[in-house]
């Protein structure tokens, strides 16, 4: 009864938001994707989830809290990017000022072969690892949550039972996918309509067997999916169809507690988390960057050639092994570091052609289709989560196991060899950006490794330019890829055509990128202390949302 009282007063906080007053004005963004509060605000991928968690925070729920009802919510609404059968990564700041990160990704399971029988086995049972989103969130709220746990999760059952209209968005996705969600037999009946067609933007979409999953998990955590009935049905459904998770490995599974990686730049401090997330290498990136004086050049063509080449070195070093992991993330994200790899970066301005070797990550154009989820909260006391979550592909191995109602992620394949009891890693960067110890941004973003690339652009912008965070997430991106450097052009964020070739100038290959998703989108936060404000922005490339906390 309390869960169900406590999702009454949810949906009447739902509505009281869909009122308040307009977010700040900004040509760049669709209204709801801006958002103010001195409450605190909730930044997602989809408005309905977005809902959701600030209404958490409006009935008292802290950030961690709001963050578990969004990631649920996701799970439900944008059921192609995330899911409770994939991996999740949290990056918590707790009031008090402690930074904890939380690693739920998927696990190799024990029986599984250690890399791909092909290299069309990218997709299917064989790909499917041990699913740890429902652990973390179960982790961060065990260690860090005000709420009833049911509670949290209620709003998703609502939503999957109830269902919704589906955004015209997440429709076309699931369709681009039919032909493959076919081929499996829950993946057709959870996610395609009985005669094999795929739902319309605007249709309503009721997910039956995801709502009763979710009541499960709400009256028993994690209990009946990793150890009860949902974790038979997995295993079941695995040894059946070729699949190598059984309930041995989901018994064992658990969440890990992430490396913690500090760095900084121009001043600022910057706090992320180390692989199997990606924030070391970020912090490499900036850190490079740093080396190079951009006073009028941010944002110039010059300023791009600098970029693009600080991220193909960090990207290069985040495969090598360089000591134990605790060593390795020391080392990438020191100082010293950065400037030995610093002196390989030429710089436009020397006029000297740059030298780009080639990263085996990107050769033969590994395509980097826009995936993931990413929402950031904070709470209006201080404590803050930037959570990123994911299936790896669009709709992940597009299988769904008959009567769970959701899509496990692509671990194996899809990831290249990995030995069982590991955990891949993958491009996910939450980071806290902090200014003399007072946190001034909460960041992180979806879209493959274009997740780094965005996020050290607008950093560096921030630091470099000193624009509002909303100036400098709707600005022109740019992601290299070996010697090519994809650009941004579209007319709501171009570069120009003398930008591209002075970028050719430097040797580098310029090539223009109108697809708004393709250079990943963030949604952040900035924090005005000052004013005592948190400023919610929802990347324009994107139909996510921002909701401020009206108390």
């Amino acid at each position: 009864m309390m869960a169900r009282r406590v999702g009454f007063a949810l949906a009447t906080s739902l509505a009281l938001l869909a009122c308040q007053a307009a977010a700040p004005e900004h040509p760049a963004y669709a209204p709801g994707q801006l958002a103010h509060s001195g409450n605190g605000v909730v930044v997602s991928g989809a408005p309905l989830a977005t809902d959701v968690g600030a209404a958490v925070l409006e009935q008292g729920g802290n950030a961690v809290d709001a963050a578990i009802a969004t990631a649920f919510a996701l799970a439900v609404v944008e059921p192609t990017m995330s899911g409770l059968g994939g991996r999740t990564q949290m990056l918590i700041r707790t009031p008090a000022g402690e930074f904890v990160g939380i690693d739920g990704t998927t696990e190799v399971p024990a029986l599984a072969p250690g890399e791909p029988e092909s290299d069309e086995d990218l997709y299917g049972y064989a790909t499917i690892g041990i699913p740890g989103t429902v652990a973390a969130l179960a982790e961060a709220h065990a260690r860090y949550g005000s709420q009833p746990w049911a509670a949290l999760v209620q709003p998703a059952i609502e939503l999957a039972a109830e269902g919704f209209r589906l955004p015209p968005e997440e429709a076309n996705r699931i369709a681009g996918q039919a032909e493959r969600l076919r081929e499996f037999e829950g993946s057709a009946r959870h996610f395609l309509k009985p005669d094999g067609s795929a739902y319309v933007g605007g249709e309503r979409f009721v997910q039956a067997d995801l709502a009763r999953t979710l009541r499960a998990v709400a009256e028993g955590g994690t209990a009946p999916f990793y150890r009860g009935w949902i974790a038979d049905s997995i295993a079941a459904d695995m040894a059946r169809h070729g699949g190598f998770v059984r309930t041995e490995d989901l018994a064992q599974y658990r969440p890990r507690a992430s490396i913690v990686v500090r760095g900084s730049y121009r001043g600022y401090d910057l706090v992320g988390t180390y692989l199997p997330a990606s924030g070391a290498t970020t912090i490499e990136a900036l850190h490079i960057l740093e080396r190079f004086d951009l006073t009028g050049r941010a944002g110039s063509s010059a300023w791009a050639g600098l970029v693009a080449q600080a991220l193909l070195l960090a990207f290069e070093d985040r495969r090598k092994e360089l000591g134990t992991p605790e060593e390795q993330a020391e080392l990438l994200t020191s100082k010293d570091w950065a400037a030995s790899r610093a002196a390989e970066v030429r710089d436009p301005a020397s006029g000297v052609p740059v030298a780009i070797g080639v990263d085996a990550w990107d050769a033969g154009a590994t395509p980097e289709p826009a995936h993931t989820t990413h929402l950031s909260v904070a709470d209006g006391e201080g404590g803050l989560v930037a959570l990123t979550q994911s299936l790896g592909p669009t709709t992940g191995s597009r299988v769904a196991t008959p009567g769970l109602g959701f899509l496990y992620a692509a671990t194996m394949g899809y990831l290249g060899a990995m030995p069982p009891g590991s955990r891949p890693w993958s491009s996910q960067s939450p980071l806290v950006v902090l200014d003399d110890g007072r946190p001034v941004y909460v960041l992180g973003a979806a879209g493959g490794r274009r997740i780094i690339s965005a996020i050290v652009g607008v950093v560096s912008r921030l630091a470099d330019q000193n624009p509002s965070l909303a100036q400098a997430m709707a600005a022109p991106r740019l992601h290299p890829t070996n010697e090519t450097v994809y650009m941004e052009s579209r007319p709501e964020a171009s570069w120009t055509a003398s930008d591209l070739a002075e970028v050719e100038e430097f040797g580098l290959t310029a090539v223009a990128r109108a697809e708004a998703s393709y250079f990943a989108r963030i949604h952040g936060i900035e924090i005005d202390a000052v004013r005592g404000t948190y400023i919610g922005v929802a990347d324009p490339r994107w139909n996510g949302s921002a909701r401020a906390a009206r108390r």
